[in-house]
């Protein structure tokens, strides 16, 4: 079914790679609107001419570029259909290793970011009286690895926060959902020989995804098909998080 996100506007943080620039690039094949945000300048500008958007410079662990950048969205196109706060890193360290600053940086965009965008967008929507938000959360909010408590730490505030924003403003006409990836091939997977062999035996469908088989969850929870889905978390990790495969396999 094409043309589910027909004239809607919708930004995309962290749009300029990864998951966000094939979500940015499945809703503008829908029919959207699409404004990408990232904190990568020249990355940025180039994807947006490569897929047909509008690029906003955004840091989104500033709320004040993220308030501009809502607020600059709404001026120039008059509303604001959806929200998808998707910008984040990950970071490994044992526990005991993680400095202060990149527990900091971490939690200030990975969990902070999210807040900003999901308060920001709320409040226009809420004025609007619809809107959907959907959050990049991960498979790792609700079943953490080690050597990434922290990064697990944000993800599993993302989730929660989300849940709480989507009972607040259900009555108020916005919908407020999570996905959460498992493993993609995508620019945060080192370039390490054999890592990518090693991420498909560690998937019990087989193999990793590649960031679009992601986004086509995000386009679901932010289209009209899910009008009744809200306060969800959507696991799309290849039954990574399913349960323990038997001993041997």
């Amino acid at each position: 079914m094409a043309g589910r996100m027909q004239e809607k506007i919708v930004i995309v943080t962290g749009g300029s790679s990864g998951l966000g620039r094939a979500i940015a690039e499945l809703m503008t094949a829908e029919g959207a609107r699409v404004v990408i945000a990232d904190i990568n300048q020249e990355q940025g500008e180039t994807v947006a001419k490569e897929i047909g958007v509008e690029f906003v410079r955004t840091d989104v662990s500033n709320p004040t570029e993220v308030d501009a950048l809502v607020s600059g969205t709404v001026a120039r196109h008059g509303r604001l259909d959806v929200m998808c706060n998707n910008a984040g890193f990950i970071g490994m360290s044992p526990l005991v290793e993680t400095t202060d600053e990149s527990y900091s940086r971490m939690v200030d965009v990975n969990f902070g970011g999210i807040f900003y965008g999901t308060r920001a967008a709320g409040r226009v929507m809420v004025g609007q009286g619809s809107g959907v938000i959907v959050n990049t959360a991960s498979n790792g909010g609700s079943s953490p690895s080690e050597g990434m408590a922290i990064y697990s730490g944000t993800k599993a505030a993302v989730i929660a926060m989300s849940k709480a924003a989507a009972i607040e403003l259900a009555p108020l006409g916005v919908r407020v959902n999570t996905i959460s990836p498992g493993t993609m091939l995508s620019d945060m997977v080192p370039d390490v020989p054999g890592i990518v062999e090693m991420l498909d035996k560690l998937q019990p469908i087989g193999y990793a995804a590649n960031p679009s088989q992601m986004a086509t969850g995000v386009l679901y929870l932010a289209s009209d098909e899910a009008n009744y889905v809200t306060g969800h978390d959507l696991v799309v990790d290849g039954a990574a998080t399913a349960g323990r495969r038997a001993v041997g396999s």
